[in-house]
């Protein structure tokens, strides 16, 4: 006689809150979220209900984890909150990421990281504001770029982290994203550039240079400055000869020269960019080979 053994095997069912709460904060109802949040909390501990598939309703991917951590006693109550307001501000979603941010800072948890994740929200609020408004003159504008300066510059003040510091003064740099309202790009470009330009200038020294010049370089041929272009570039290659961003800056001084009509200096530069490849470059070389290529097409086509 053959007896068979049924085995079943029980799937724990998702935490039902979390989804609950993240849809009343973006309802802008928050009346009742701190009891939401109070039972989320205790299914984590009691139940060990985690939430399950977080990107279906729009929560950043590693929510899990932190919820797993939570539960084991890893980490407290305001860590946790913390730290989905942060993957939130991560995600670009501030609505979401203040509430957590907000609750972390209510009990207790404030340290300067908290600051720069509410410049991210404030930043994300500013460039909402112009993309659905297109109105410059916006009185939102001028109070969610208040904020993220305050922010920025306060977690600057506190921080004892060296590189996201300096990652925080070039941020503050520009709040503008040019991807994301690009009709107002000339508007923003003199006050960008300006800030750039003092930023090289006061931080020469700074494990961010390089970032800071790309973006200079980027502005300054959006708005075809092409003689600014061309000195930016100059100097660059001047003071940091060995960069991984050298390949970069030769493709645009060589664009500079052809756009002011020096076309035998351009081509020289284009040229050694692709004889001169500089291992470890961190310019894509697809991308670099489309530029190059592109115009050394129109430099054949000038006599």
């Amino acid at each position: 006689m053959v007896s068979y053994v049924l085995i079943l095997v029980l799937a724990s069912s998702p935490n039902p809150f979390f989804e609950q709460l993240v849809n009343r904060i973006r309802h802008a109802n928050i009346t009742g979220s701190d009891s939401l949040w109070k039972m989320y909390l205790e299914n984590l501990k009691s139940e060990n209900k985690f939430t399950e598939n977080p990107e279906q309703i729009g929560a950043p991917e590693n929510i899990k984890d932190y919820e797993i951590k939570f539960a084991n006693n890893e980490i407290s109550e305001e860590e946790f909150a913390f730290f989905i307001g942060r993957e939130f501000a991560k995600d670009a979603q501030p609505m979401e990421s203040e509430w957590f941010l907000n609750k972390s800072e209510s009990l207790g948890y404030v340290y300067a990281e908290i600051y720069l994740m509410h410049a991210l929200n404030y930043e994300e609020e500013w460039n909402d504001y112009l993309h659905y408004n297109e109105d410059i003159s916006d009185p939102h504008l001028s109070y969610y770029e208040k904020k993220w300066r305050e922010n920025l510059e306060k977690f600057i003040t506190i921080s004892d982290d060296s590189l996201a510091i300096e990652d925080a003064r070039l941020r503050l740099t520009c709040i503008y994203w040019p991807f994301r309202t690009t009709i107002y790009k000339h508007e923003f470009a003199p006050v960008v550039i300006k800030n750039l330009e003092e930023f090289i200038h006061k931080y020469p020294e700074s494990r961010v240079i390089e970032n800071a010049y790309q973006r200079l370089v980027w502005w300054l041929s959006e708005t075809r400055q092409f003689a600014k272009l061309k000195n930016a570039c100059l100097n660059f290659l001047k003071k940091y000869p060995v960069s991984t961003t050298k390949e970069y800056i030769k493709i645009w001084l060589g664009i500079s020269y052809l756009e002011m009509e020096e076309t035998l200096k351009a081509k020289k530069i284009l040229t050694s960019v692709k004889t001169d490849s500089l291992p470890g470059s961190v310019y894509p070389g697809w991308l670099k080979q489309y530029i190059i290529e592109f115009y050394e097409n129109k430099l054949l086509n000038i006599r």
